[in-house]
């Protein structure tokens, strides 16, 4: 999938899905452990549903720590690549990096580590269930 063509709520909705959320009835997204939701909050106090790992570190950190993924600063974006992923290369004005294919880079960070989780569910379902 290209998710450089998908917007952050897309991919946290994908990601939610991904930790085993559905769509109960419209709009309403639940899992086994807590109830999601997609749109920003229109007040200051915000809503404890809303589940953003694209821009949010309290929700996306226990996937990157979960899943062992590493974010790798790089200038202006950011490299984020899975657990046994070599890297080589040198940052800095002349950045150069050497990478497996199943890292992604973008200038946030946290929705470069929602991609790359999003692309090792992908993997785990290809290997699950071979065409």
């Amino acid at each position: 999938m290209d998710y450089s063509k998908l917007t952050d709520k897309d991919i946290n909705k994908l990601v939610a899905f991904a930790l085993g959320c559905k769509e109960v009835v419209p709009d309403i997204f639940m899992s086994d452990e807590r109830r999601y939701e997609f749109e920003k909050p229109k007040n200051k106090s915000g809503n404890k549903f809303f589940f953003d790992p694209c821009n949010n570190v309290a929700d996306a950190w226990p996937i990157i720590v979960g899943h062992k993924l590493s974010l790798i600063n790089a200038d202006n974006e950011w490299l984020c690549v899975p657990d046994d992923t070599a890297v080589d290369g040198t940052t800095g004005d002349d950045v150069q990096m050497i990478y497996s294919g199943d890292g992604r880079v973008h200038a946030n960070p946290l929705r470069a580590a929602m991609v790359v989780f999003l692309t090792l569910q992908e993997s785990a379902n290809v290997q699950d269930n071979p065409a």
